[in-house]
């Protein structure tokens, strides 16, 4: 009888246990990054353009959408530190979506894409998405 007791309580335990995990991970999902789309692209040989929707899941008290122009270097990436306006920042805050359009004078044959950094606050929650586009 006492084992059944035992038994019992453990089940009990964990089926309330459980049941706060799944809870807190309702309440964790509805904020963060929701989706991010990277359109990039050469307009020319020595221009090239990008356009970079971030949609967050909530309304974002504040955010900060990193773009960062990077360009092969061997086997890795690297940022194009040669190129103006390598890095565009964009911060704001109460939004559900950011909508982004740049563009850059890029060198001849060089290889590029766009790296993405997106963070998105909430009342004391703070989300980091890292996105890249294909090869352009």
């Amino acid at each position: 009888m006492k084992r059944k007791l035992i038994c019992l309580f453990l089940m009990m335990a964990l089926a309330v246990g459980m049941t706060s995990v799944f809870a807190f991970a309702d309440d964790a999902s509805t904020y963060s990054t929701g989706s991010v789309g990277i359109t990039a692209k050469r307009i020319s040989d020595t221009k090239a353009a990008a356009s970079v929707a971030v949609t967050f899941t909530s309304t974002a008290k504040s955010y900060t959408v990193t773009i960062t122009l990077q360009k092969k270097s061997g086997s890795s990436w690297v940022t194009a530190t040669d190129v103006s306006g390598n890095t565009i920042k964009y911060v704001g805050s109460d939004k559900k979506t950011v909508l982004t359009y740049d563009e850059w004078n890029v060198k001849k044959g060089v290889v590029y894409r766009i790296k993405c950094v997106s963070i998105d606050r909430y009342d004391g929650v703070q989300f980091s998405s890292t996105d890249y586009s294909n090869p352009f």
